[in-house]
């Protein structure tokens, strides 16, 4: 089982059209006969026009061959393709092995979820991921190492059923992640997101 993290970079003011052409057109063309759709967020904080999609598949060759699948399709290439390449300006691609995998949140929804991008010092990112699951942070859900797309990094889902607590909580304070694992970390981005409505997540 691997997980696929996608990260797609909008031009200004896309968001709503895209958000439209993924709900109304690609999810349920996939449906989950290609890949199995985890989550689907919009940015708020961080990179505010990025999408975030989570999808999981048996395999490296089952995912290629779910995309050469895609692609022979007349209603992906004609409906969604053609709608959604005018709207993007870059896409990003993780491939994720779960070191803690992927749960529900214990809280009822809707929830602000937190994504963490941990770059891990050369060598260091199996160390660093052990040591973010013994910290057990509330809201953790989910956490992953890289293999392929950005190597070397941590891969961190928080849901938050309360936003203002998460604001008491500081990566850089004392207690933070960036202070206790700083000798294993090279740098942290961080995005606040909210989930789509065709998001199982919510």
């Amino acid at each position: 089982m691997i997980d696929e993290l996608r990260i797609y970079t909008l031009r200004p003011g896309a968001m709503p059209r895209y958000l439209d052409l993924a709900a109304k057109v690609a999810v349920p063309i996939r449906g989950d006969r290609h890949g199995t759709l985890l989550g689907f967020w919009s940015n708020e904080a961080g990179a505010a026009n990025s999408v975030v999609n989570l999808w999981r598949h048996r395999s490296l060759e089952s995912r290629q061959a779910v995309r050469r699948t895609l692609e022979a399709l007349p209603a992906w290439r004609e409906q969604y393709l053609a709608g959604v390449r005018p709207l993007m300006l870059r896409q990003i691609v993780r491939f994720l092995d779960p070191v803690l995998p992927l749960a529900a949140p214990t809280t009822p929804g809707p929830h602000l979820y937190e994504q963490r991008l941990f770059r891990a010092r050369a060598g260091e990112a199996a160390r660093l991921a052990e040591a973010l699951a013994r910290d057990g942070e509330p809201g953790q859900i989910a956490l992953w190492t890289s293999f392929a797309g950005p190597i070397n990094e941590v891969v961190q889902l928080l849901a938050h059923a309360d936003p203002a607590a998460r604001f008491t909580r500081s990566l850089c304070g004392p207690d933070g992640a960036m202070v206790r694992h700083a000798a294993l970390v090279e740098e942290v981005e961080t995005s606040l997101m909210l989930p789509a409505p065709h998001s199982p997540l919510r």
